[in-house]
C-alpha cells in the first residue's frame, strides 16, 4: 500500500513592502521586548509605527526603523488621535518620539544597548517635567 505523495510547499515570497530597506522583522521583535516608552509599563509590548510622510503610500505604513514600544492601551488610544495629531499626542505626553525611533534603530539587534536608549529617552523626560 503506498501513501500518497505530498506536494512540497511553496515558499512564500516576500510581498514588495516587506523588502524595502527599513523593514524588520528581527527589529519589531526586540522592540516587543521593551517596556513602554510612554508609561515604562510592560514588556510585552506592540510596536507602534509612525506616520512618515516620505516613508508611506496608499496602503503602506511606515518602515519597522520608526517602530516605538507602546502598552496595548496606548497604542489603541494613539490610533484614535489620527495621524495629523500623532505627533502631539506623544509631545503632550514628553516624548520625542522621531528622535527615540531613530535611537532605537541605529542599536537594533542588541537589546541591552536598545534599553539604555529607552533609559536616556526617560531621563530626558524627567528633566523636562515628564513623570514616566
Amino acid at each position: 500500500c503506498s501513501q500518497p505523495r505530498r506536494t512540497p510547499f511553496k515558499k512564500r515570497t516576500p510581498k514588495r513592502r516587506e523588502k524595502r530597506p527599513g523593514m524588520s522583522p528581527a527589529h519589531l521583535a526586540l522592540i516587543r521586548q521593551l517596556p513602554s516608552c510612554l508609561s515604562g509599563k510592560g514588556p510585552p509590548c506592540d510596536p507602534h509605527h509612525l506616520r512618515v510622510p516620505s516613508e508611506r503610500g496608499v496602503g503602506l505604513k511606515a518602515t519597522d526603523r520608526w517602530a516605538v514600544p507602546l502598552t496595548r492601551e496606548e497604542h489603541e488610544e494613539c490610533h484614535t488621535v489620527g495621524s495629523r495629531k500623532e505627533e502631539q499626542w506623544f509631545i503632550a505626553r514628553g516624548c520625542d518620539v522621531y528622535s527615540l525611533a531613530n535611537g532605537l534603530w541605529q542599536q537594533t539587534g542588541d537589546l541591552e544597548r536598545m534599553l539604555r536608549v529607552l533609559e536616556a529617552h526617560y531621563e530626558k523626560g524627567k528633566e523636562n517635567g515628564y513623570i514616566f
